[in-house]
């Protein structure tokens, strides 16, 4: 298991977002998701002595898929929770304030892809899961015509790889994810959701006026088309892929990898 290196934070101090823009005062539970800290008690399958841990899937694959599983379902039951108790009128008045993603990434994720006639997975060494290898999602950058409101994966071949659109919701700290990819058929349907956390001042407080740093996103990945070339001319040829991960962020040393995630 991967074990997060995270900033100690005392959860008690960010747990107002009553003060972002005017978003409404969140729940107990709701605010458990602002963080990895609280993230643990809500979703235990994170822990592992106290500390904030991705699951290995392939040593312990039944705690993975209850975690990946377990958290979608609690981020859907808190939205529900959120979107009934709050007035519409507040929550569409609120100002765009989507997460911030960071460009270098690692994920924990299993999957399998088939062209029809063969069946089995990207991951490195042919095995069901990837455990902490690098995320496709690495070189993610706001488009500068967006604002920042739209990132894209930059790479050198293909060079523009995926569109990424953070979609705010009535929870301040998730985020609806969109993905369309540039050279396959791939997308993300739902359930996928990024989680922030808040900034921290010089002295470890929350600024609970600046946007929120995406520590943690989880998604399904599908698949319906792979390139290849007919002809001498570029086409997408029958294939389908489906994948579970877990992605987070990372900063030099921490980037070390257990090799290349699966690639749209």
């Amino acid at each position: 298991m991967f074990i997060f290196s995270i900033r100690s934070a005392v959860l008690a101090a960010a747990v107002s977002a009553s003060s972002l823009s005017g978003a409404a005062t969140l729940s107990a539970q709701s605010e458990l998701l602002c963080s990895p800290e609280g993230l643990i008690r809500l979703i235990p399958q994170f822990s592992v002595n106290g500390k904030f841990t991705i699951p290995d899937p392939n040593t312990d694959l039944p705690t993975y898929l209850s975690a990946h599983q377990g958290l979608s379902n609690a981020i859907e039951m808190i939205l529900a929770r959120e979107n009934v108790s709050q007035d519409p009128s507040d929550v569409g008045s609120l100002p765009s304030r989507p997460l911030i993603f960071g460009s270098n990434w690692l994920s924990s994720e299993v999957g399998m892809q088939t062209d029809g006639t063969t069946l089995n997975s990207p991951e490195p060494g042919g095995k069901f899961g990837g455990y902490r290898v690098k995320s496709f999602l690495t070189g993610l950058t706001p488009v500068p015509l967006s604002q920042g409101s739209i990132y894209v994966i930059k790479q050198s071949n293909p060079t523009y790889q995926a569109f990424v659109y953070p979609m705010p919701t009535s929870h301040p700290c998730v985020n609806r994810i969109v993905l369309a990819a540039g050279n396959t058929a791939g997308f993300w349907p739902t359930p996928t959701y990024a989680l922030g956390r808040y900034q921290l001042d010089s002295n470890g407080a929350p600024m609970r006026d600046k946007p929120l740093i995406t520590y943690l996103i989880v998604n399904i990945c599908a698949d319906l088309g792979k390139p290849a070339v007919v002809n001498r001319q570029s086409v997408l040829s029958p294939f389908a892929m489906i994948f579970l991960a877990l992605h987070w962020p990372c900063e030099g040393s921490e980037c070390a990898n257990n090799g290349i995630g699966h690639q749209h």
